[in-house]
């Protein structure tokens, strides 16, 4: 496993990506910020720890586009597999540290760091086996994308937004969970995965 670990760069790239993801979440806990929404006609007040979760399913895409031929053409070697315990593995560090995080300083709005993660991580890996590297604009735009079109009222986002919703929705992690299952079946089982569109 240790030369799919220096093949993807994760044993390097990843604990870098955690470092500051822990960091920027330290810091920024339950700052607001002000971001223009089309529906509602005025500010959306978003909590900064939303934008947080990107700089870890950033390095995780990166990781992923990082390529072994020999290794993953001949299709001996379970390379997927490998590819989807590393998400997972990502998903279930940011749930510990957004708790740690929330139970340290109080931020409420750091409990919203696992199940964001878990979202974003399965976009990142749907996104990937359909569209390649070209799709890594899709996660990172998804926040923005919900903040412009996804109010229906100031401060009442629709359920598909999934990261705007408050902790401890319940349809918001719901939607997480199905967002990370369909990324890692399609990641799995889907013949355009990271693998073959790397470049």
């Amino acid at each position: 496993m240790m030369w799919w670990l220096r093949a993807r760069r994760a044993h390097t790239r990843l604990p870098l990506g955690f470092l500051m993801f822990t960091l920027l979440a330290a810091i920024v806990q339950d700052t607001p910020l002000f971001l223009p929404s089309i529906w509602s006609g005025g500010s959306e007040i978003v909590q900064a720890v939303t934008l947080v979760p990107l700089v870890l399913t950033s390095v995780l895409f990166d990781c992923l586009h990082t390529r072994l031929d020999a290794a993953e053409t001949t299709g001996v070697r379970p390379v997927r597999f490998f590819d989807v315990l590393l998400a997972l593995g990502v998903v279930a560090l940011a749930l510990v540290v957004g708790e740690v995080i929330a139970t340290v300083t109080g931020a409420a709005s750091a409990e919203t760091l696992g199940r964001n993660t878990a979202f974003l991580a399965g976009l990142t890996l749907l996104c990937g086996a359909l569209f390649g590297r070209s799709a890594v604009l899709v996660p990172a735009l998804w926040p923005l994308i919900g903040v412009l079109f996804g109010m229906r009222a100031a401060g009442d986002a629709y359920p598909w937004t999934v990261l705007l919703e408050p902790p401890g929705t319940w349809y918001a992690s719901v939607g997480a969970l199905l967002m990370l299952t369909t990324g890692v079946g399609a990641h799995l089982f889907s013949p355009n995965r990271f693998a073959r569109r790397a470049a």
